[in-house]
C-alpha cells in the first residue's frame, strides 16, 4: 500500500514552516548599518519598491516571507469612488421602484419603462467599470 500523498505534503510543509519564522518574538534593539555603493543602493530601491528596506533586508537575510507592498489608492480616486457610489445607489433605488411600481400594478411595463430600465443598467455597468479602474492601487515609493 503507497502512503498517502496529502500525508507526505503536510510533513514537507511542516519541516519547512519550522525553519522559517515569520516574524521574531523579541523587540530589535540593535541598529546594524553597512556601506554600500550608488549602484548597490538603486537596486536594492528598486527591488524594494513598495517595501520598506530594513523589512526587505531581514526578509531576504533571514528567509521570512516578503512582506507585501504597500498600496494606495489615491485621495482623487477615493473621492470619485465614493461619490460614484452614491449615483449607483440612486440608481438602484429608481430600478427598484420602478421593478416595485410594475410588479403592484401601478406602472405599466411600457417599451418607454423597458429603455429607461435598459439605460439604468447600461449606466451602472459603466460605474461599476469606472469604479473597477479607480479602484486599482499604485504602489507607494
Amino acid at each position: 500500500m503507497q502512503p498517502d500523498p496529502r500525508i507526505n505534503l503536510s510533513n514537507q510543509l511542516a519541516d519547512t514552516l519550522t525553519n522559517r519564522s515569520v516574524a521574531p518574538d523579541e523587540k530589535r534593539e540593535v541598529t546594524i548599518t553597512f556601506r554600500a555603493t550608488y549602484a548597490e543602493k538603486a537596486r536594492l530601491e528598486q527591488r524594494c519598491s513598495g517595501v520598506v528596506q530594513s523589512d526587505y533586508i531581514r526578509a531576504r537575510l533571514f528567509d521570512y516571507p516578503l512582506p507585501h507592498p504597500k498600496l494606495v489608492i489615491p485621495e482623487v480616486n477615493r473621492q470619485a469612488i465614493y461619490e460614484l457610489k452614491k449615483i449607483g445607489n440612486n440608481l438602484n433605488q429608481q430600478t427598484r421602484a420602478i421593478n416595485e411600481a410594475v410588479k403592484i400594478g401601478s406602472q405599466p411595463l411600457t417599451n418607454e419603462v423597458k429603455s429607461y430600465l435598459r439605460t439604468i443598467e447600461e449606466l451602472t455597468a459603466l460605474l461599476e467599470q469606472t469604479r473597477q479602474s479607480l479602484t486599482q492601487p499604485t504602489v507607494e515609493g
